[in-house]
């Protein structure tokens, strides 16, 4: 009896140290310590560098057509506000809140550009022709400063702003106008892409100065 209880004492014995002898160790290294922080840290920096890589601007021809549009909507709002429904008196701000909110946002700047870069390529081929020692701004606000002078006769002789019209202070004032009357900056925002770029809009408007012209040589 003693010699069995002996026998399985010393085997108990042999079991648990031979089970201490295989106990897998929780407590991380100090190699595994390290290679984690540094797997921690290169993600890290990827994570960063991707942020960096996502981060829009405009470039120098960019920011020169985005001056030059707000440039001549903010002209209309100044010298035509009586003519632009959603923007008369009380409601300025609406149109002004609108540039400000599309100052602080790089991608719709963006998006306006290319909206507007066919309409402004067509008006600097104008301003060449007919006023090649002004700036681009100094002849979109020549024209409108036409129209809110009522000189039409007088400043627009040669149809240096339109053909027997002035189709510039239309263009920009029609896109305005549109713009002023819907109710968020986004709805704003739609509005006037369209009127840049649909040929059933003030784009077609324009544009079809140079038609008109084609026809009479």
């Amino acid at each position: 009896m003693n010699k069995n209880i002996r026998s399985l004492i010393l085997l108990s014995t042999v079991f648990l140290y031979c089970c201490k002898g295989y106990k897998i160790s929780t407590v991380p290294t100090e190699t595994q310590t390290h290679t984690g922080s540094k797997k921690t840290l290169d993600n890290l920096q990827k994570e960063t560098d991707e942020n960096t890589q996502k981060i829009i601007t405009l470039t120098a021809d960019e920011k020169k057509k985005f001056n030059s549009l707000k440039h001549a909507l903010n002209q209309v709002i100044e010298k035509l506000q009586d003519q632009i429904g959603g923007c008369k008196d009380v409601s300025k701000n609406k149109c002004t809140n609108f540039i400000t909110w599309i100052n602080g946002n790089i991608q719709k700047q963006k998006e306006l550009v290319e909206a507007f870069t066919t309409s402004y390529n067509f008006l600097e081929d104008k301003r060449k022709k007919y006023e090649d020692n002004k700036d681009f701004n100094t002849y979109i606000s020549n024209a409108i400063d036409c129209k809110a002078n009522n000189q039409i006769n007088q400043c627009n002789n040669d149809n240096k702003y339109g053909n027997g019209t002035n189709e510039i202070e239309q263009f920009f004032r029609g896109i305005l106008n549109d713009m002023s009357i819907r109710n968020t900056n986004e709805e704003m925002f739609d509005c006037i892409k369209d009127g840049l770029t649909r040929e059933n809009s003030h784009w077609g408007g324009l544009k079809g100065w140079q038609e008109i012209i084609i026809q009479e040589k």
